[in-house]
């Protein structure tokens, strides 16, 4: 079955290639030089665990714990109901062409160029579930380990390791989660090559643009800077 694609198609495609590994790979060097909403916040963690060491009654960390741990099940759940939806769509590819193709603006697309369109956005959302999952299991490590602490006056070398590496866990559970959180932007932007590609690089690019803002240049991250200075 040949697949029939505009030259536009293939060149949106392309770029939204090159901006999701790109700026991964971006991030990821950037963030090992400069103040990010990433590492800004890691030393706040090992903060967090230096004073549950300090607590005898722990039912304020397990509480917070929770609080994240809930964020990443939400975002797991909706992603199953999300990719249930869209294989539902490659099933019914050629009617919603049909339907797409009503939309102002759109441009015409076979069922073929449809279903990698579908494809697309699943691949997206399927790397964002293992990351939302992986950020799941990563907060009970930690719940685990503040439950392994011993009380305050019987403090030992062991249970301040053990602080650290709670530390250590959930600064990699929100590393996962911003991932998870990233593939949901860059679907957002593929949801426009349903319209047509021209939108779907703009949208793209614009994205990519709006993360780098977030993580490098927000006023979040100004205001979490200045507390640490």
């Amino acid at each position: 079955m040949k697949l029939t694609y505009s030259h536009v198609d293939l060149a949106a495609l392309v770029i939204f290639a090159l901006c999701w590994f790109g700026y991964a790979w971006f991030a990821a060097r950037r963030s090992s030089g400069r103040h990010s909403l990433l590492n800004v916040m890691n030393p706040l963690r090992e903060r967090w665990f230096e004073q549950t060491l300090t607590r005898e009654n722990r039912i304020v960390d397990t509480a917070l714990v929770a609080n994240l741990l809930h964020s990443a099940t939400f975002f797991s759940s909706t992603t199953i109901l999300v990719l249930g939806g869209l294989l539902a769509l490659f099933g019914s590819a050629e009617k919603s062409t049909e339907i797409l193709e009503n939309l102002p603006f759109a441009q015409r697309s076979t069922a073929q160029l449809l279903e990698l369109k579908i494809v697309v956005l699943i691949q997206l959302f399927v790397y964002a579930l293992v990351k939302f999952t992986w950020s799941v299991r990563q907060f009970n490590f930690v719940t685990i380990l503040i439950g392994s602490i011993s009380p305050k006056d019987k403090i030992t070398d062991v249970d301040r390791t053990a602080a650290k590496s709670a530390a250590g866990i959930l600064k990699l559970a929100g590393e996962n989660f911003g991932q998870g959180m990233r593939a949901y932007y860059f679907a957002a932007a593929g949801l426009m090559w349903f319209v047509q590609p021209l939108f779907f690089i703009v949208a793209t690019l614009v994205v990519t643009f709006m993360l780098y803002r977030m993580e490098f240049h927000s006023r979040t991250l100004d205001v979490l800077s200045e507390n640490q200075n």
